[in-house]
């Protein structure tokens, strides 16, 4: 899945589309902030493709191992916002580590409550940024993350929170089954 993100990366990092708003007329979103949706489904289904009663009797913490896969996703998603940023000097190439290390963090939160529904998360929460995320006048709110400058230090703090206490949950509440 990484060299794929990374192709996507690269090839979306100047693209911008305008998308409707139900707060403000249309909302100029770019296509690299919803880039790391992929990287959280595909992380959900390697975290969720697991055999518990294995996991129960093995030698090794799965949990610790868990909690390496995601914060690696994270770091490798970082990376190549650098590279992203690097080829196109683009605000939005930067934005991507932090926006990926925020919805990482949020669907591994979920994920100690719901089970396997948290790949939703990040899903809704990009949805909620799109279509409520803007003023009238054009201001995005604080809450979104997702769009905000490179330089906004809340955004930042918001992704550092959500992507420490998302691994925490990962190791203290490795999985829960969600019953369907």
């Amino acid at each position: 899945m990484f060299l794929p993100f990374c192709f996507l990366a690269v090839l979306w990092r100047d693209t911008v589309l305008d998308l409707p708003s139900f707060l403000a007329g249309t909302l100029p979103a770019p296509v690299i902030a919803l880039l790391p949706i992929l990287l959280c489904a595909a992380l959900a289904l390697c975290l969720d493709s697991r055999l518990p009663a294995a996991e129960t009797t093995a030698t090794r913490r799965v949990a610790w191992m868990d909690t390496a896969l995601a914060g690696a996703t994270v770091l490798a998603a970082c990376a190549t916002a650098l590279l992203a940023w690097k080829l196109s000097g683009a605000d939005a190439g930067l934005n991507l580590g932090r926006d990926t290390a925020f919805l990482v963090g949020l669907m591994l939160l979920v994920r100690s409550v719901a089970g396997s529904r948290a790949v939703l998360a990040p899903v809704a929460w990009g949805f909620a940024v799109l279509f409520l995320g803007s003023a009238p006048d054009g201001h995005i709110y604080f809450w979104t993350v997702l769009l905000r400058p490179s330089t906004d230090p809340i955004a930042a703090a918001a992704a550092v929170l959500a992507c420490a206490g998302g691994l925490a949950a990962l190791l203290v509440r490795p999985a829960t089954t969600s019953g369907i």
